[in-house]
């Protein structure tokens, strides 16, 4: 046997089908054995692994047992001349494999290999060629030395970032995501140390091969892209821990000498102290929302107060009302889900504002000696809503998950089939987040359908045309190595590359795997006919269609002029309306407005069933907008309109209108 690949599988069952389906890619003409061994995975990996690859032995764990012992399991069933340990969240080139054994071939010294690790955004990933972490090494990563100085032979040792990543030559430590091993030297040197569950045993394995005169080399002839940190996510802060207890352990292995021993301590220290800064930058990342509004909630708060009063000197009167008024509104604005799901929903923030002002207009009857305090509240929630939201649009406008129902401005790229199934598939599943903008087919023909946006080969011009997002590729029907080749040109656009296996099930991209495939079944539970929600949706409709009237009907036909829009007749309760399309067939927010006075009078809504939809006899009222308008419009084929209006009806809600009202008006 020429090669054995061996797979740690914990949880990451999309991974794992994506990098074994690389692997098979790449080792057609070079004889093969493969191992997964799985630690008690709960994701279905097992069953997966059954149906779609009954060739690979399969070793399956009772319990999780870590890195270590999980490979040593595989290491001793394994007959390959060279023996490939590889993480399942990777993807490798067709030429991996054959490039890896090229170059253990050229030279009989080398034990241990390791090639050029790439993110998913076609950068570096430093830990593909490193040093091991003495106290001088350690020292000058923990300060920020490496940081600062990356080119200096002296600071830059920890990630040899002195060195060009493009020349190959012999290091002290690879990364254990990619391990290329002889036989050989497996045989002289052993197996991985079991004390380490997780984390350390690469750098203990590199340190143990150089100790017994084998090379740790490290090679830039080929790539491979690694999802870092998947198998890992599950217990975020359990995996923190594994890490620095792994570097401790390495410490007092190799570094509790008795020359060394007061710098052993120094090291042990040093780790105990960056796993502290590190627990505490955590919680930090994760309290920032939390800090931004509550500072810019008293910030506004005490200029209404000023605003008010002309003084400061009144704020001893607001010492336990203050806080307590602060306390509620982020109350609020935690429930609503604005720290976690929703983090950049503009609706939820407009009602956030609201309600919070409510509470403690009302709160204020409990304090009476401060009753004054509702206008200084309504001074403030002017405020509140603007900054609410305010600072959450500007956040989404650079990022791309600001809305329920997604911005992420979509490319899918493969076979014309599979990129159209893909193409309907995130239309429709709005928990996606994805606005799908067009297909790039990777087959010949001519095709006479809107939704092809261009060829391949003028991807990245269309990437600028349509401002797009993401890049999804039917990673079966283009060469991996074409799709290497795009990561550095579009991550430095701000794009991101994602797969989905052949089995069009799952979206893999950096930190994430998304489910295309949706639940089917009969949910006679549709919200949009719950009494409640009729009521609701009636308020919004008197309460925001006079608005639109005073504010935008005037300008309609200023905007239709300006625009080229092109007018047509529309057919509604009888009576002939026009409507305006932009230039490509879609409306607007400006398509429908000379219809407002029909929502006044409960004849249509504002957001309902599309206007042209043929009626299937549901009781649902046609809307000035709808979720199909904000989702494609003319893309759509008729099965795809009635699953979106299907989605409405099962999950209407208020927000969920505003929200396409302000997604219709921002054009998003």
């Amino acid at each position: 046997m020429k090669l054995s690949i061996i797979i740690v599988n914990y949880n990451v069952k999309a991974f794992l089908q994506q990098a074994l389906a690389s692997i098979y890619r790449s080792t057609k003409i070079i004889e093969t054995e493969i191992f997964v061994v799985d630690n008690h995975s709960v994701d279905g990996s097992l069953e997966m692994l059954r149906q779609q690859f009954p060739a690979i032995n399969v070793i399956a764990n009772s319990e999780n047992l870590g890195f270590s012992k999980a490979n040593n399991q595989a290491i001793k069933e394994a007959s390959g001349d060279y023996i490939w340990l590889l993480n399942p969240d990777t993807l490798v080139q067709e030429d991996t494999p054959a490039k890896l054994i090229q170059v253990m071939e050229s030279d009989e010294n080398i034990g241990l290999l390791g090639c050029k690790i790439l993110n998913d955004d076609g950068s570096l990933q430093l830990a593909c060629r490193r040093s091991f972490p003495t106290p001088w090494v350690a020292f000058t990563k923990m300060m920020g030395l490496a940081k600062m100085f990356p080119k200096s032979k002296w600071f830059g040792r920890y990630n040899l970032t002195h060195l060009d990543p493009d020349m190959a030559y012999e290091v002290e430590a690879i990364s254990g995501s990619c391990m290329f091993i002889r036989r050989a030297a497996l045989e002289q040197v052993g197996t991985l140390d079991e004390t380490f569950f997780m984390y350390g045993e690469d750098l203990d394995w590199c340190y143990r091969f150089g100790k017994s005169n084998w090379k740790v080399y490290y090679t830039p002839e080929t790539s491979i892209v690694h999802y870092k940190g998947e198998s890992s996510k599950v217990a975020a802060w359990d995996t923190m821990t594994h890490f620095y207890k792994a570097m401790d352990i390495f410490a007092r292995k190799h570094f509790k000498g008795s020359s060394r021993f007061p710098l052993h301590w120094i090291l042990r220290g040093g780790i105990l102290l960056r796993y502290i800064i590190s627990i505490l930058s955590k919680v930090g990342r994760n309290s920032a929302a939390y800090v931004f509004d509550l500072v810019g909630l008293l910030v506004l708060t005490l200029a209404a107060i000023y605003f008010k009063f002309r003084t400061f000197d009144v704020l001893n009167q607001y010492f336990i009302v203050l806080p307590v008024y602060l306390v509620s509104w982020l109350a609020v604005i935690s429930s609503l889900g604005l720290y976690r799901t929703y983090k950049y929903s503009v609706s939820r923030s407009i009602i956030a504002a609201t309600l919070g002002f409510l509470i403690n207009v009302t709160l204020t009857y409990f304090f009476k000696d401060y009753a004054f305090s509702r206008i200084v509240m309504l001074i403030s929630y002017f405020g509140a809503l603007f900054w609410i939201s305010g600072w959450r649009i500007v956040a989404a406008s650079r990022r791309t998950e600001n809305f329920e129902l997604g911005t992420q401005r979509t490319l899918v790229i493969g076979d014309f089939k599979s990129a159209s199934d893909i193409f309907s598939k995130l239309m429709t599943n709005l928990g996606l987040g994805y606005t799908p903008v067009g297909i790039i087919p990777t087959d010949a023909g001519e095709r006479n359908d809107e939704r092809i946006v261009g060829r391949v080969e003028d991807l990245l011009a269309l990437v600028d045309f349509h401002k797009i997002d993401d890049v999804i590729f039917t990673s079966d029907n283009i060469e991996l190595k074409q799709l290497f080749n795009y990561l550095p040109t579009l991550s430095q656009k701000g794009v991101k590359i994602k797969l989905v296996p052949g089995n069009l099930s799952f979206i893999i991209g950096k930190s994430a795997v998304e489910n295309l495939q949706s639940v089917q079944f009969m949910d006679m539970d549709f919200k949009y006919f719950h009494t409640g929600s009729r009521v609701v949706k009636r308020f919004e409709d008197m309460l925001i269609a006079p608005l639109l009237i005073i504010f935008f009907r005037p300008f309609q036909n200023i905007v239709v002029r300006s625009r080229s829009m092109k007018a047509q007749q529309i057919k509604v309760l009888g009576k002939d309306y026009n409507t305006y399309l932009s230039n490509n067939g879609r409306e607007n927010f400006w398509s429908n407005l000379s219809l407002l006075p029909q929502v006044i009078r409960g004849k249509l809504s504002l957001v309902g069933s599309p206007l042209d939809l043929p009626d299937k006899g549901w009781d649902i009222k046609r809307g000035i907008f709808s979720l199909e308008s904000v989702r494609g419009g003319s893309q759509l084929s008729e099965d795809e309109r009635y699953s979106l209006l299907n989605y409405y009806l099962h999950n209407h809600s208020g927000l969920l209108d505003l929200e396409i009202i302000i997604k219709a008006f921002l054009g998003k």
